[in-house]
């Protein structure tokens, strides 16, 4: 049983092609993430990539180099790990550590890597993931209707063929737009991200409407806090309802559940690492719930990462993991995207070619 023998952390810095805006005022025009690098006794290392977020986490790069620095690595070097659970079992430790959700999403993940590399497996085998292909959607900026039929052009010329777009700000207009762009694309599929700014009075109405022009579901309609309206909202609406901002960690999963207020989750490996992604997994399945997997906006790296675990049998929607094509990354390793899919060997070479050239920088 190899031992972890060293954990630090870097920051790591990449513009955007374009600026991502969403919800009330929300705005991303720069990635400033932090890399971590695992290391283990026998000489393997893992790396992933953390995405501070301040208006999602309250995290932020500079809060992730020192929480990792002075809380979260100290109490794992030495110990040593065996297998998917002894990994998930420390990484339970962390909780004592409150929120800091892709500080230890980064770190769990880095883990998982490092351990899967010292075993000399594929990520895919190690985490079981069988899926050959792995079905991915992109997430459209708000703005304008010609910035929105810009943005879904060139990432259907990438070979993408579903489409988030964000919604909530102009209703009437939006609608439209939506409207166009699914008989502009009939081979395409959309849905909607509203972020929580919907009201609760007009929201099943607006979704309802959205679903007669064929947007497949939407995500988080309504303010998080409002538990028994958005249960309320998932009972009078036609349209299919994703869980995010409210299921951020497995308590809060366990509380939609038990509510009954989502019928798809995505789950955000970027803040619950694959330990507890996993459960969140196996959670969905026994509460027939549909889950997607989502990567918080980030470069190759942390994308591909969220890529082989979408390959998991019970993945059954498209997962967002080709944000990487939104930053001004190194493309060199990223894999195609055919008719709206990636191949599993062709993720897994780009992970290993990105995760080789980050080894020094890390």
């Amino acid at each position: 049983m190899p031992a972890i023998t060293r954990i630090n952390a870097a920051p790591y810095d990449l513009p955007l092609r374009g600026g991502l805006t969403w919800g009330s005022g929300h705005e991303l025009r720069r990635l400033r993430h932090v890399l971590i690098r695992v290391e283990l006794a026998d000489g393997a290392v893992g790396i992933a990539e953390a995405t501070p977020r301040p208006s999602i986490y309250g995290e932020t790069q500079a809060s992730i180099l020192h929480i990792v620095a002075e809380h979260l690595a100290p109490p794992l070097l030495g110990a040593e790990v065996d297998g998917f659970e002894s990994v998930a079992a420390l990484s339970a430790r962390l909780a004592l550590f409150k929120n800091n959700n892709t500080a230890k999403g980064a770190l769990d993940m880095a883990l998982h890597q490092a351990l899967a590399n010292s075993r000399g497996e594929r990520l895919a085998d190690y985490l079981g993931a069988t899926r050959e292909r792995i079905q991915v959607s992109t997430i459209v900026s708000a703005g304008s209707s010609a910035a929105v039929a810009a943005d879904v052009s060139a990432a259907y010329e990438a070979g993408l063929r579903v489409f988030k777009v964000k919604f909530g700000r102009d209703i009437d207009g939006e609608i439209e737009t939506i409207g166009r762009l699914i008989e502009a694309y009939p081979a395409a599929r959309f849905y909607v991200d509203a972020n929580e700014t919907l009201a609760a009075e007009s929201a099943a109405s607006v979704l309802n409407e959205l679903h007669d022009l064929g947007v497949m579901h939407c995500e988080e309609a309504l303010p998080t806090h409002l538990l028994r309206e958005r249960r309320q909202l998932r009972r009078d609406c036609r349209m299919p309802i994703i869980a995010d901002d409210s299921a951020f960690t497995l308590s809060d999963l366990e509380r939609e559940i038990t509510f009954d207020s989502f019928d798809i989750l995505n789950i955000k490996t970027a803040r619950s690492g694959y330990s507890q992604s996993r459960r969140m997994l196996e959670m969905c399945l026994d509460a027939d719930k549909d889950a997607m997997i989502g990567s918080q906006a980030s470069s190759l790296l942390g994308c591909m990462q969220a890529a082989v675990f979408a390959g998991q049998a019970a993945v059954n929607c498209a997962s967002e993991c080709s944000f990487y094509l939104k930053a001004d990354d190194d493309l060199r390793f990223a894999p195609p995207i055919v008719d709206g899919f990636l191949q599993m060997p062709d993720v897994e070479w780009s992970l290993t070619q990105v995760q080789g050239s980050l080894v020094d920088f890390a």
